[in-house]
C-alpha cells in the first residue's frame, strides 16, 4: 500500500543496501521492497537453494517476475500442473487472482528475482489443495504467460540512445528492458501520467532534471528508482565505453513524451 508520508511529486531513488524486508512466510525466502509508488511497486525476491514457496497469489495486482540470477521454476494452471523453467533474462507474467508456486532449480546457488506489482505489492498465501476462484473484475482471461530473454520486442514508444524492449504490457502494468549506449543520454522527456518504477541491472547511470536539468542522481547496479508522472527528465550514461541495462516498469503503459531540452 501506498504510504501517505512519501511525497510521490519528488524523485525517489533506494539504495542497493537500503531495501526494506518484507514479511514473510518463508524462513528461507526474503523479499525486499527497492520502490514503492502510489500506483507500482518493484523489488527484490532472494531464495535460498531448493526453497519453494507456498502457493500465493497478489489479489488485484498485475505482476512480473524477472530472473536476475540463477534458474526458477514456476508452477501454476490448475492443480499446479503446467511448470516452467525461468533462466536468468527471462520473464513471467501473474495476473491477478492466479495462484502459482516457485522453486530455487538450484542446489548450491540462490535465486534473485526483481519483482515489480501494480499498483502496490501484497501476497495472499492460499492452501495448493485448494483451487481459487477468480472474481469476476480479476481479468478471468488473462493467463500467465512466458517471455524470453531472446523474445523482447522494440514495438513501444522510444527516446534515442536509450532503446526500449518490450517484455510485458498487461492491464495497467508495462515492463521492458532500456540499453543505455556509452557517453550517451536519451533527451529531455516525461512519461504522462504513467508513474516509473525501475532497476539498475548493470553499468552506471545519471538521472538528470529539475530546472535546465541542473539536479541529478546517480544509480549504480543493484539500486532502485521511482519517476513520478510529468516529471521532465534526461537519463545520461556516464561511462565512455560500457552500456547500461535497466528494467523499466511503468503504470499504465509505456507513455513517452520527448521534449526539446
Amino acid at each position: 500500500m501506498s504510504n501517505s508520508k512519501v511525497d510521490y511529486s519528488q524523485l525517489g531513488i533506494t539504495k542497493k543496501n537500503e531495501l526494506k524486508v518484507e514479511e514473510t512466510q518463508h524462513l528461507n525466502i526474503t523479499w525486499k521492497t527497492g520502490t514503492a509508488g502510489e500506483k507500482i511497486w518493484m523489488g527484490k525476491m532472494i531464495a535460498e537453494p531448493l526453497a519453494e514457496s507456498a502457493a500465493q497469489h497478489h489479489q488485484q495486482s498485475n505482476t512480473v517476475h524477472y530472473v536476475l540470477k540463477g534458474k526458477a521454476v514456476f508452477f501454476y494452471g490448475e492443480g499446479y500442473e503446467n511448470s516452467v523453467e525461468l533462466n536468468e533474462g527471462d520473464f513471467i507474467y501473474i495476473p491477478p487472482y492466479h495462484p502459482y508456486i516457485y522453486k530455487n532449480a538450484s542446489n548450491n546457488e540462490s535465486l534473485d528475482i526483481v519483482t515489480t506489482m501494480a499498483p502496490y505489492y501484497q501476497i495472499v498465501y492460499v492452501d495448493r489443495n485448494e483451487n481459487s476462484k477468480i472474481p469476476r473484475d480479476g481479468n478471468k482471461g488473462e493467463e500467465v504467460s512466458i517471455v524470453r530473454a531472446s523474445d523482447l520486442t522494440e514495438l513501444t514508444n522510444q527516446t534515442k540512445h536509450m532503446p526500449r524492449r518490450t517484455a510485458v504490457q498487461a492491464p495497467n502494468l508495462w515492463i521492458g528492458r532500456v540499453t543505455g549506449e556509452p557517453a550517451m543520454d536519451s533527451g529531455a522527456h516525461h512519461h504522462g501520467e504513467a508513474e516509473t518504477a525501475g532497476f539498475i541491472i548493470s553499468g552506471n547511470t545519471r538521472l538528470l532534471h529539475g530546472e535546465r536539468y541542473e539536479d541529478y542522481v546517480e544509480y549504480e547496479p543493484g539500486d532502485f528508482l521511482r519517476v513520478p508522472p510529468y516529471l521532465p527528465h534526461i537519463e545520461r550514461n556516464v561511462s565512455n565505453s560500457e552500456t547500461v541495462e535497466f528494467l523499466t516498469a511503468r503504470n499504465p503503459r509505456n507513455i513517452v513524451i520527448n521534449l526539446e531540452s
